[in-house]
């Protein structure tokens, strides 16, 4: 009863003074055993939780971080808040609240011109690592902590979760696909030395890690990843013998459909089961990956690359091309996290390494990220092509967020933050003397 009273009295304090409640809230931490600072800590929160969700509030403190950040007040010639509640959604969950505000009508902005003034020269961008902006990084790292937690604790990325971005993103239909990507169906970063356009572009991917390679006719090789098939049907145009391994079950029917002829073949399989099963381990003069990685996660790193020099033979190469990560993160921009790559998690130097110093050498290594910055603007306008002409193929929902994760990634790699990486890697221990550089 005793502390019912008290309970009932800090509430009615609420109704007064902050001061007043503070004072009777620690009475009772006291008194019931809590300890003071838990409870403090609760109640900041809870007061910031609620004062936050309130229009006016949450406008003036998301104005004042743009200040702190160094962000150019050029800013709010590129977004436009139309429903006044959608500063909370900005102030609370960053740019997931900016997408889902664009998303369902209640911000208006242009994406690219949006994220490279965001990026460009601020402490959320490009200089995030220099001192300055610090309040707003800690302030960034705090919203961002719950999921940041969960990705330590937990394996986001095992056989049972690993099918979620497949059954939402890769599984959700070709036919904006087959427009977006061109004739390539090719869905990773292209190499535009020497193109003057998408496909050939493509192509020059293909060649320059078929090249890395150095493999002769009639190896036998396989991608793990392998996308839509193109790039191992490329393999086998040039006398390889190619198995592709793809955890998406639409990727492998499409692949199978349009490409399988022989020596090319395609296996609808987690990359763990087809490197645990006794009859492919050893068997692979040559192994590579495009664009997988990034899903594969960080916990996961050291097992992947056992599983590549399990499948190789002793005297094989394998070739990795993956986005690479400046700094480590744990978990996904919680955006890219809900609506576009569930569970992907782009991998820095200080995690890839690690797992790989003590089963490969490092023969050769390659970053040409700002070629995806071409190739995310050649995405964006193919996109654009195919709502005009099919305008109710997806909603204007879909419409806005796949426009504005399109253009957000092209900023990332317009400003160098994002990075493309190509491991070319041999296994330990060494049977050659050498490789041939290619670029």
């Amino acid at each position: 009863k005793a502390r019912a009273s008290l309970a009932l009295r800090c509430w009615c304090c609420l109704c007064s003074t902050w001061p007043d409640f503070v004072q009777c809230a620690m009475g009772f931490c006291c008194r019931v055993g809590v300890p003071v600072l838990v409870v403090l800590a609760a109640l900041v929160a809870g007061v910031f939780q609620y004062v936050l969700q309130q229009p006016e509030y949450a406008e003036q403190a998301v104005r004042k971080l743009v200040t702190v950040g160094g962000i150019p007040e050029s800013i709010w010639d590129h977004i436009q808040v139309v429903d006044k509640s959608a500063w909370s959604d900005i102030i609370t969950k960053l740019n997931l609240g900016i997408a889902e505000g664009y998303m369902h009508g209640k911000i208006n902005v242009d994406p690219l011109p949006f994220f490279l003034t965001l990026m460009n020269g601020t402490a959320v961008g490009t200089r995030r690592k220099e001192e300055g902006g610090a309040l707003l990084g800690f302030i960034v790292k705090l919203l961002n902590l719950p999921n940041d937690l969960a990705a330590m604790m937990i394996n986001m990325q095992t056989r049972e979760r690993s099918t979620r971005v497949t059954k939402q993103h890769y599984d959700a239909g070709n036919d904006l696909y087959e427009v977006m990507l061109g004739p390539s169906m090719s869905y990773t970063c292209a190499y535009w030395k020497n193109a003057s356009n998408l496909d050939q572009a493509q192509q020059n991917k293909f060649n320059l890690i078929y090249r890395k390679l150095e493999a002769s006719p009639g190896m036998k090789v396989v991608d793990l990843g392998m996308g839509w098939g193109t790039a191992a049907a490329y393999m086998n145009d040039n006398g390889l013998d190619v198995t592709g391994v793809s955890l998406s079950e639409q990727q492998v029917k499409w692949a199978s459909e349009h490409l399988t002829k022989p020596g090319l073949r395609f296996i609808w399989s987690d990359y763990r089961d087809h490197c645990e099963d006794p009859k492919y381990k050893g068997t692979y003069d040559r192994v590579y990956s495009i664009g997988m990685l990034e899903h594969v996660g960080y916990k996961n790193l050291a097992p992947f690359f056992k599983c590549v020099k399990a499948l190789l033979k002793p005297d094989g190469l394998a070739v990795i091309h993956t986005i690479g990560e400046p700094d480590f993160v744990p978990a996904s921009d919680p955006f890219l996290d809900t609506y576009i790559f569930p569970g992907a998690v782009i991998p820095a130097l200080s995690s890839v390494m690690p797992a790989v110093e003590d089963l490969f050498i490092v023969e050769d290594f390659q970053n040409f990220g700002y070629d995806y910055a071409k190739t995310l603007a050649a995405w964006s306008d193919n996109s654009k092509k195919f709502f005009q002409a099919h305008p109710k193929a997806y909603t204007p929902e879909f419409q806005r967020m796949w426009e504005y994760y399109l253009r957000m990634c092209e900023a990332l790699f317009e400003l160098r933050i994002n990075q493309l990486w190509h491991f070319v890697l041999s296994p330990r221990p060494a049977t050659r003397k050498r490789i041939a550089r290619q670029s």
